[in-house]
């Protein structure tokens, strides 16, 4: 039985299929494998690489269906299914949390504060609560956009904001998305871009 846990637990390939490959960071990502395996000697193209890529994913499918025939029934029965999936493709493309208080900057009475900013250092209010892992699941995109509970989570973090800072007349929440920089690529700043904007006005203002 440990056996077919363990081999019920290891990662597996996911639902790769041809549409899901044509995708442009998906087709990217075949280029840069087809440069790797030319550079070995290896003749291919994109094409060929994602066929072959699905047909190893579908056999591998297979396969583990076959090993784990003995014991479906049971884990069915008991609810106890082991897999999980591996990223099937790296996304370059990260995002950070940002909330701004608009009408008490710094203590000035005025203009804005950025509160809290994933990607800077200085930006830290809240940090230990908004990074926790649990927490961050509740408004960290995937490739869809935000999870569904973005739009409530934003509102409670503006509800905290209104409560602890009287001065403060607006809250924006935002998700600023850039690129992740690679070794060989210059060291210039990258362009940054700001998504699912939410704003919220203090309540009987």
């Amino acid at each position: 039985m440990l056996f077919f846990n363990a081999l019920a637990a290891l990662p597996t390939a996911g639902e790769p299929s041809l549409e899901r490959l044509q995708r442009p960071f998906e087709r990217a990502e075949l280029q840069r494998w087809t440069q790797l395996f030319l550079s070995l000697g290896v003749n291919t193209d994109p094409d060929r690489l994602a066929q072959g890529y699905l047909a190893f994913s579908r056999w591998v499918e297979q396969a583990r269906a076959v090993a784990l025939t003995p014991i479906a029934g049971w884990m069915a029965f008991t609810q106890t299914h082991q897999g999980w999936r591996l990223f099937g493709t790296p996304d370059r493309a990260v995002s950070a949390l940002r909330v701004i208080a608009h009408g008490a900057s710094a203590g000035a009475g005025s203009g804005d504060e950025v509160l809290y900013d994933s990607g800077r250092a200085e930006a830290r209010w809240r940090a230990e609560f908004l990074e926790y892992r649990r927490i961050r699941a509740e408004y960290n995109p995937s490739r869809r956009g935000p999870p569904a509970t973005y739009e409530a989570f934003a509102k409670r973090l503006s509800d905290e904001v209104f409560a602890t800072r009287p001065a403060v007349s607006r809250v924006t929440v935002a998700l600023v998305s850039t690129r992740v920089r690679l070794p060989r690529e210059a060291a210039v700043e990258l362009p940054e871009q700001v998504e699912h904007v939410l704003e919220f006005s203090r309540p009987g203002a």
